[in-house]
């Protein structure tokens, strides 16, 4: 059977914002765990410390974003991304070109007999 203080960490973890309460300073932990024993875990007094993720969830999908998305979708032209690709395609090349430059000893070689 889980100690009360195993239970209080379990209420913290489910209404993580508790904790910002006692890093801003506003409350103490003894002050928090005497509200929960006292109050209960259902108390209205806790509403505004639990986690919030399925309304982040709900706003990533919202029907606005959606839209958003496919208007995005719809701009993107296939011509344009071929294109930029070819570039990217010919500037590696040539970058793997320079990569494979002739050796130094060739170029103290031309030098040299330049100077002969």
């Amino acid at each position: 059977m889980a100690s009360r203080m195993d239970e209080f960490r379990s209420f913290v973890s489910r209404y993580p914002h508790v904790r910002d309460e006692v890093v801003s300073g506003k409350r103490t932990w003894q002050n928090i765990y005497e509200d929960w024993v006292i109050l209960g875990e259902e108390n209205e007094i806790w509403k505004p410390y639990k986690k919030e993720e399925k309304k982040e969830t709900i706003d990533l999908l919202s029907s606005e974003n959606l839209k958003n998305i496919m208007g995005y979708i719809k701009k993107i032209n296939p011509d344009s991304i071929s294109k930029t690709l070819n570039t990217v395609q010919k500037v590696l090349q040539i970058t793997q070109g320079i990569g494979n430059k002739p050796s130094s000893g060739m170029f103290n070689a031309n030098y040299n007999s330049w100077w002969d």
